[in-house]
């Protein structure tokens, strides 16, 4: 495999501020999914395997530049183009399923089984079209034109697109049947939920058409870094939080 060999004092400071933002929204938020996995050992609930993994694949198109970020600063190189935009874009799928298949124990209980079918289904066709382009014309995934920045195909950014929509969307049907539960946990699960779905679309839609300079993009990563603690809040609910908020109980 080919690598980069890069000259780090070529980075622009909004450059390395964007690996440093990236990198730390990463690290944070593998340790949030691997503790709501974590959960799944005293409760021996699935649901907490599902979502877990669910998060951390979900901010998977970030893992490149928190990796290039390090191998730049420390090794003075940067990933070679198809292993970018296989970490970035091959485990988006992943999320489909995972998240799907959490949602049916849940609140798709009829249908469940269909929209399983179906997101298991599109997610083969779109992995066997991106690994096929990956390795014949890597063009027609993206050009990358910085060392943190990819002009991403009408393919690829199309898929991104129904990802955080189907996301959002069945994440908020989740949250609103959480806000009409009379249990006060429960309701208090649903409320952080709400914020943490909105709170990532907004992030992400913001990351996506936004012009880069540093206030916005310190802007976005708080966004999106409050929105991987509000998940973890949603789906664990913490004794400090509950003690927090439901004081009466």
């Amino acid at each position: 495999m080919e690598f980069l060999y890069f000259d780090f004092m070529e980075l622009t400071p909004l450059e390395t501020l964007q690996g440093i933002l990236t990198l730390i929204f990463v690290v944070v938020s593998l340790i949030l999914g691997l503790s709501i996995m974590s959960k799944y050992t005293k409760q021996k609930n699935k649901l907490f395997l599902l979502v877990g993994t669910t998060w951390i694949c979900l901010v998977s198109p970030y893992w490149p530049d928190a990796i290039s970020i390090i191998t730049i600063l420390l090794f003075n190189f940067q990933l070679e183009e198809s292993l970018y935009f296989f970490l970035a874009m091959a485990f988006i799928p992943l999320v489909h399923i995972t998240w799907i298949w959490a949602l049916t124990n849940l609140i798709f209980k009829k249908k469940g089984k269909y929209l399983l079918i179906f997101f298991s289904v599109e997610t083969l066709i779109y992995e066997l079209l991106f690994l096929y382009l990956l390795f014949t014309d890597v063009s027609l995934i993206g050009t990358r034109v910085a060392p943190f920045d990819v002009d991403w195909s009408y393919f690829v950014i199309l898929y991104l697109m129904f990802s955080i929509i189907a996301f959002t969307i069945t994440g908020l049907l989740f949250a609103q049947e959480s806000l009409r539960a009379k249990d006060k946990e429960v309701k208090l699960k649903g409320y952080f939920l709400l914020i943490a779905f909105i709170s990532f679309a907004v992030g992400t839609f913001f990351e996506a058409i936004a012009v880069m300079n540093p206030a916005i993009l310190v802007i976005i990563r708080i966004i999106v870094l409050s929105a991987a603690f509000e998940f973890y809040i949603g789906f664990t609910m913490p004794n400090i939080i509950k003690n927090i908020f439901l004081k009466d109980r």
